[in-house]
């Protein structure tokens, strides 16, 4: 897919996306000892090769 542009920018998006995961993460933690919400988080390996491009 190209979109015509060089550079496409999610200014704070990310760590905006980051930061709520974290959030129902401790959010979790506290109500139910659990870190469920990081059951569908990507393996290390995986995100890396995004990453990479």
């Amino acid at each position: 897919m190209t979109l015509g542009v060089r550079r496409v920018s999610l200014g704070s998006w990310v760590a905006e996306a980051a930061y709520a995961v974290v959030r129902r993460a401790a959010e979790g933690r506290i109500a139910d000892g659990t870190y469920g919400a990081l059951a569908h988080a990507l393996p290390y390996g995986e995100l890396n090769n995004l990453l990479k491009g």
